[in-house]
């Protein structure tokens, strides 16, 4: 009876070891054949980044384990699941290794919306779609015929409890979000939520409103991650900025920024929230609204993904340009302003009412991938995505490199304004830390991502019709602002009057 006993246990250690042998083996198919798409590009400049790197990719298959240990329990759950994840998976590497494409939130809008779909199918795709698919049966067959399962209800508690442990780590699941085969879903998750709040109601902001300027064209630039001190015409040693340094351009370097993040600061930069009124930001329409109410067509030019808290003032425009839909954060390709260029072109044709905001990538991490090559003039540059891989020379030279090759793309916008009636504002978002007291990169809190970037430029034309603009700002350039300026002084820069306007945060009122 013993060694019936002995036997019969023996059996079940040889059963869990090849259902979990099973489940690593059918894991690795996924995370070696598809989810390694997502990691081929990072930068890496050692073994140890490399290591670092592969710690990573190790964590998605751990999460990625749990998933394929929970629908496993279930033969049929997994007979229906399996492929499906396997052929998305198979579909999204493709474009992975073939276009340097991720799934973003922009894309799924152009698939939507898009009914030419059939375009993006190839040969080489259908094979490897038929492949996956061909594996993922074998493996279903295999698990229908040589796995069995015991103490389900065991399994499923441990199966469970490691899905949930691990899926809500903040620093595991961020990058779970963006990954083959997770970003499938929290991608389309993020997408019909930003959809939603896009078409969220908001109140007019005042139906009191007058304009007596004439047809101009006003340009906003929201720029990322531009600290001010970085900027040679604001006396920063090098020549970061030589076409602008050379312009009539009006900086005001002490501007101050409450938040240190895209997310929660190009919200409250666009509305009338203040630092006692924050949650306008998110109530509230922007100044797009008035400006549509005077005439004005309304453009919005995007070189970043949409996010949910700012989706709501992208879709105020009447048009919506993305010049890069398949970037994110982890793509690490080049990915520059100078896309912006062509749909800009297209809109300052003619003199009328326009209002153009270029939502640009500027200065953000990974910095080399926000420059071409020929604007690497500051040198050694960094060549790893991890941060402190890199010397802090070689950080703060690809970062000033992306400043110049920042300050290329000003005057080529410069450029095409020079001849008309225009004004350009220019605001970072925030700025950038840059190894001061130990911190990197923004979303944190230092000095230096505290002070954004941020000028105006009148051409010869607006500024002749507007010499008290101009004189105010002189006046005004070493006050210290908040970024609560921008909503009232893009109104008053086109002489637009409403009760909504408060012009003691203008930048074009002189103070007493």
């Amino acid at each position: 009876m013993r060694k019936f006993a002995q036997k019969r246990k023996l059996i079940n250690m040889k059963e869990h070891f090849k259902f979990y042998l099973f489940i690593t083996l059918a894991t690795l198919l996924v995370g070696i054949g598809f989810t390694s798409a997502d990691f081929f590009t990072s930068p890496v400049h050692n073994f140890k980044d490399s290591f670092i790197l592969f710690l990573q990719w190790g964590i998605l298959v751990m999460a990625l384990w749990s998933v394929i240990y929970l629908i496993s329990l279930n033969k049929y759950v997994f007979a229906l699941l399996y492929p499906l994840i396997c052929l998305f998976s198979s579909i999204l590497a493709y474009f992975r290794y073939t276009m340097g494409t991720t799934l973003t939130t922009v894309i799924l809008e152009v698939f939507f919306d898009n009914h030419s779909q059939t375009t993006l199918i190839s040969p080489i795709l259908i094979l490897v779609v038929v492949l996956s698919l061909l594996c993922a049966v074998l493996v279903v067959i295999y698990r229908f015929r040589n796995i069995t399962i015991h103490h389900i209800l065991l399994n499923s508690i441990i199966a469970f409890l490691l899905f949930v442990l691990l899926f809500n780590i903040p620093r595991i699941k961020h990058p779970l979000s963006e990954r083959i085969p997770f970003n499938l879903y929290f991608i389309t998750v993020q997408y019909f939520s930003q959809k939603k709040e896009a078409l969220t109601e908001r109140s007019v902001l005042s139906k009191d409103v007058t304009s007596c300027g004439e047809d101009q064209i006003v340009v906003l630039i929201l720029g990322e991650s531009l600290r001010a001190d970085h900027l040679a015409f604001n006396g920063y040693e090098r020549n970061t900025t030589p076409y602008l340094s050379q312009e009539d351009i009006i900086s005001f370097p002490t501007i101050f920024s409450e938040y240190t993040h895209t997310n929660a600061s190009v919200p409250h930069i666009l509305t009338r929230a203040d630092s006692l009124n924050p949650d306008l930001a998110y109530q509230e329409r922007s100044f797009v609204d008035l400006l549509k109410q005077c005439g004005f067509y309304t453009v919005w030019l995007a070189n970043q993904q949409p996010n949910k808290s700012y989706i709501y003032f992208m879709n105020e425009c009447d048009t919506l340009i993305y010049a890069n839909a398949n970037k994110s954060a982890y793509v690490f390709d080049k990915w520059v302003d100078g896309d912006l260029l062509p749909a800009f072109d297209s809109f300052i044709q003619n003199d009328d009412r326009q209002f153009i905001l270029m939502h640009t990538i500027g200065s953000h991490w990974y910095y080399n991938s926000h420059f071409p090559d020929a604007f690497q003039k500051y040198t050694p540059i960094t060549n790893s995505r991890i941060v402190k891989s890199n010397t802090r020379e070689e950080m703060i030279n690809s970062y000033d490199n992306t400043i110049l090759y920042t300050d290329y793309f000003w005057h080529e916008i410069i450029n095409r304004l020079r001849d008309k009636k225009a004004v350009l504002i220019y605001l970072s978002d925030h700025g950038e830390a840059l190894g001061e007291n130990g911190v990197w990169l923004h979303a944190t809190d230092a000095d230096p991502i505290h002070y954004p970037a941020c000028w105006i430029w009148m051409s010869p034309q607006y500024k002749a019709d507007n010499p008290e603009k101009y004189q105010a700002l002189q006046e005004n350039k070493a006050n210290h602002y908040r970024t609560d300026f921008l909503f009232h002084t893009i109104l008053q820069a086109v002489d637009i009057q409403s009760d909504v306007i408060d012009a003691t945060f203008s930048l074009f009122t002189v103070s007493p």
